[in-house]
């Protein structure tokens, strides 16, 4: 259920990283939000609460790590990347990264550009995360 709560939220955030290049704390705050209430209230779905904090560090800590040192990187995509991890945990995060990769990598390759809006790769790759989710 939280998968498909989360659809808003990351949608937003895709469409104004796009436009804007600014993420919207309401939207990373909402996904943290929902992740907490699917964690604590209703742990559907079952991802074991040190595997939502991993989720939330590791790239969290990582993304962090980049945009101090090579300013590539921006706080809202570090805040939303690390959100994400705690909604859907470390291997959930993984798996929408691995989606992400090769729309993110293709549109470096057309464009040119360095800079890309981290918003709308995450969420196509959780929409497709979402998608072979549901078919399994």
């Amino acid at each position: 259920m939280n998968m498909l709560l989360c659809a808003v939220p990351i949608l937003w955030a895709a469409v104004t990283d796009y436009r804007k290049r600014i993420i919207p704390d309401w939207t990373w705050i909402a996904v943290l939000l929902i992740g907490g209430a699917s964690a604590f209230l209703f742990n559907m779905p079952y991802i074991p609460l040190p595997e939502r904090i991993l989720g939330f560090l590791l790239p969290g800590a990582s993304l962090l790590f980049c945009a101090v040192r090579y300013d590539g990187v921006g706080g809202g995509d570090v805040k939303m990347t690390a959100a994400m991890g705690f909604c859907f945990g470390l291997y959930g995060l993984a798996a929408i990264l691995i989606f992400a990769f090769l729309p993110a990598f293709v549109y470096v390759k057309m464009t040119g550009q360095k800079s890309i809006p981290l918003a709308v790769f995450l969420c196509i790759g959780y929409f497709l995360y979402i998608g072979i989710s549901l078919c399994l």
